[in-house]
């Protein structure tokens, strides 16, 4: 069943088709969710992005480490069908590891995020449209040639899993959520340890340094949710300045040293740092 989908799904390919795809696959390209949260975080609201982001960098963790363990090979790599080729900044279907389809990446931090979303906020439109956009990045990763059908489920099940669990203990166990994200970021560590791959350090990266920012944040900055139009504009430029200065130091640097996996923890450690903890101070010492 999973080869027939996929070539169906081949067979319909059109240009306005995979327009589609590629813009539903942004939902789970790593970069672009953390600029989406940190924006939501920075200027929306604060509680929906602190939801994301502990949602999101946990859940990852367990597929990081899933992924090359399973060792399951892509539907373009096993002959299946054939990859729609898309390579642009915003995503690309060329620099995948042929040998990591199971469990769905993008599936499950789409899936975390909208029905965190779904479960924060308890609208009943948002029922209806979180799971329809969770099922639009399954298809997308689909008709791009670059999962099954069973990787998708698979990650967004656990995607769902992380938010249900994550809405438990922040609605019955909030005295105990960043102790909690502790424990999450010690098994990560282990999972680094056992599991050593880019991924798994870039996500370490991101729940250690989400582990220390919010309860830091939360105890002694305390900013608040921006208004206005005027606001969110100046927010906005030294939210994004800052962060892609730390960013950009690590990945402009011309050293060879920092494209080892140790800096890459390094580098989303202090990148997810500076969104989650300096950043909202700044916006408190600027008073905006």
């Amino acid at each position: 069943m999973d080869n027939a989908i996929l070539q169906f799904l081949e067979g319909i390919r059109t240009d306005f088709g995979t327009f589609f795809a590629a813009f539903f696959s942004l939902f789970g390209e790593s970069l672009f969710l953390v600029v989406l949260i940190c924006l939501i975080y920075w200027l929306v609201d604060r509680k929906w992005g602190e939801r994301l982001v502990v949602v999101s960098f946990s859940s990852m963790v367990l597929n990081s480490f899933l992924k090359p363990v399973v060792h399951r090979a892509r539907p373009y790599a096993d002959g299946a069908v054939s990859r729609v080729e898309i390579d642009n900044p915003l995503i690309s279907t060329m620099e995948l590891d042929a040998t990591q389809s199971f469990p769905s990446g993008h599936s499950q931090m789409s899936a975390g995020m909208f029905f965190s979303t779904s479960l924060l906020y308890r609208k009943k439109w948002l029922w209806i449209v979180c799971p329809l956009l969770t099922l639009a990045v399954m298809w997308s990763r689909m008709y791009l040639g670059v999962h099954y059908l069973t990787d998708t489920l698979c990650g967004a099940a656990l995607g769902i899993v992380f938010a249900v669990f994550w809405d438990f203990i922040y609605r019955k166990c909030e005295d105990k959520k960043y102790l909690i994200l502790i424990i999450f970021t010690a098994i990560s560590i282990v999972l680094t340890i056992i599991q050593p791959t880019k991924a798994m350090f870039e996500f370490t990266g991101m729940i250690a340094a989400t582990a220390i920012a919010l309860p830091i944040e939360n105890k002694f900055v305390q900013f608040e949710n921006a208004t206005g139009v005027k606001n969110r504009i100046f927010r906005a430029l030294v939210g994004i300045v800052c962060v892609g200065l730390v960013f950009g130091l690590f990945s402009f640097l011309p050293f060879a040293f920092l494209e080892e996996y140790g800096w890459k923890l390094v580098k989303y450690f202090l990148t997810v740092l500076t969104g989650a903890l300096f950043v909202p101070f700044l916006f408190k010492k600027l008073k905006i």
